[in-house]
C-alpha cells in the first residue's frame, strides 16, 4: 500500500474514474465468474462505481454457487482508482464476513469460480475489481419518513456496530486514505474552487480552519478504531417490525463498506448525525441520534466539544466533493441530491446564534431518554 504521503492514492482534481461497462458485459461476467444465468439485470445508482442487481434463473443449475441467494445478487464493479487497492477490498470483505459472525446484517460476499471473493478484470483499457454480494431485501432509510424513535435506533445501531468491530484489524487500514475520510478535510481546499460562490467558499474555509486547529492538531487524544465511515440514509436498511402493533420500521442492516477506515470514533458519530439531520432538515434530529448512540458509548467531553465542527466538516465535504464530481459527470443527478438541504443545514449549524447546536443536541437527548416510552 502507499505511504500516507503518497498523493497518487487520493483522487486528483480532474480525474474520471467511473467504470465503463454495458449490461451485456455484466451478464457475461456473472456467468463466467459465478455461473449465474441472469433473468434480469438492473443498475443501482452509485457515486464512483457501477453496481448491478441480478436475479438468477433458478431453473439452470449453477455449479459455482452452492448456497443460492433467495433475493438475487449485487455485482459490484469498482472504480479505476480503488481497483488498484486490492488490500483495501480484501479488508472490506473480511470485515463483512466478520460482521456476519457477529449477527450484524450486511451483504454477504460470494466466492467466484477461482475460490476468491474478488477478481480483477480488464474492461476496455482499464482494470476493475469485480465482486458479488448477496442482495438483502428491505427499504433504505431514505425511502421513508423516519420517526424520532427510528433515529434513536440508528444511533444505537452505529454505536453497537463500532463496538462489534472494536478488535477487528487488517493491514490495509494502516495505510488506506480517501478524500471522503474526515482526516482528509484539509485537502478540500484544493477543490473548493468548484463552488463558484464566494460566500459559500468562505464558510467552507472557516470550517476547515477550525477543524484543523481543534481536531487535526489534537488527533492523538481522540479514541480510534475501524469505522464504517458513511452511515448515511442510503446505507441504513429498514424493515417493518412484525412484533409490534404499530408496524413501526426498525433498522435491519447496513450496506456499503467502501468508506470503512481506521479513524476517530467521533468522526463516525459526526458523519451519521450529519446525514440524519440532512434527511429531516432539523438540528434536533442530531439529539435523538445522540441519545441512542450514548446508550452504548458515552461521548467524552473533549469529543463532544468538537462534534459541531466535525458535523460541519462532513457537510462541507459532501457539498464540495458533490459539486466537484458533478462538474466531471454532469449527467449524474444523484450527486446534487443533498446540495440544497446541505447548504441550509450548514448555515443553520454554523451561524453565530447557532453555536448552541451542541446544547440543543444534549437537551433533546436528555428529554428523549427521560420518556418512559421511546
Amino acid at each position: 500500500g502507499a505511504a500516507v504521503g503518497d498523493e497518487s492514492e487520493i483522487l486528483q482534481p480532474g480525474t474520471k474514474i467511473k467504470p465503463n461497462i454495458t449490461v451485456k458485459e455484466v451478464e457475461k461476467l456473472a456467468e463466467r465468474l459465478y455461473g449465474i444465468t441472469a433473468l434480469e439485470i438492473s443498475e443501482i445508482i452509485s457515486y464512483d462505481d457501477r453496481n448491478f442487481f441480478i436475479s438468477e434463473d433458478r431453473n439452470i443449475k449453477n455449479p459455482i454457487i452452492a448456497n443460492h441467494s433467495n433475493h438475487g445478487y449485487i455485482l459490484k464493479v469498482l472504480n479505476a482508482l480503488d481497483s488498484h487497492k486490492a488490500g483495501f477490498v480484501d479488508a472490506q470483505i473480511k470485515l463483512m464476513l466478520f460482521l456476519g459472525q457477529q449477527n450484524i446484517s450486511c451483504p454477504k460476499p460470494i466466492m467466484n469460480v477461482y475460490g476468491k471473493y474478488f477478481s480483477t478484470e480488464l474492461l476496455g483499457t482499464t482494470k476493475h475489481i469485480i465482486r458479488l454480494l448477496e442482495y438483502i431485501p428491505g427499504k433504505i432509510l431514505k425511502e421513508i419518513t423516519p420517526t424520532n424513535n427510528l433515529i434513536y435506533q440508528a444511533g444505537l445501531f452505529v454505536a453497537k456496530f463500532d463496538r462489534a468491530i472494536k478488535h477487528f484489524t487488517h493491514d490495509a487500514y494502516k495505510t488506506h486514505k480517501s478524500l471522503w475520510m474526515l482526516d482528509c478535510v484539509p485537502k478540500l481546499e484544493e477543490f473548493s474552487y468548484a463552488l463558484k460562490d464566494i460566500s459559500k467558499q468562505e464558510i467552507v474555509e472557516e470550517v476547515i480552519a477550525e477543524f484543523k486547529t481543534k481536531v487535526m492538531n489534537h488527533y492523538d487524544k481522540f479514541d480510534k478504531g475501524v469505522i464504517h465511515g458513511d452511515f448515511n440514509e442510503h446505507n441504513f436498511l429498514v424493515n417493518k417490525c412484525t412484533s409490534t402493533d404499530q408496524k413501526e420500521y426498525v433498522i435491519s442492516g447496513i450496506l456499503d463498506f467502501g468508506d470503512t477506515c481506521y479513524s476517530l470514533y467521533i468522526f463516525e458519530l459526526a458523519i451519521a448525525m450529519a446525514y440524519m439531520m440532512l434527511q429531516t432538515g432539523q438540528l434536533e434530529t442530531g439529539g435523538y441520534f445522540l441519545a441512542g448512540y450514548e446508550s452504548i458509548r458515552l461521548v467524552p467531553q473533549h469529543e463532544f466539544d468538537v462534534l459541531r465542527v466535525c458535523v460541519a466538516a462532513r457537510l462541507c465535504q459532501s457539498l464540495v466533493l458533490g459539486i466537484y464530481t458533478h462538474t466531471l459527470d454532469p449527467e449524474n443527478e444523484y450527486l446534487l441530491s443533498s446540495q440544497k438541504n446541505g447548504w441550509e443545514l450548514l448555515q443553520m449549524l454554523w451561524s453565530e446564534e447557532r453555536k448552541q447546536a451542541p446544547t440543543l443536541w444534549r437537551e433533546t437527548a436528555d428529554a428523549y431518554l427521560k420518556q418512559s416510552y421511546k
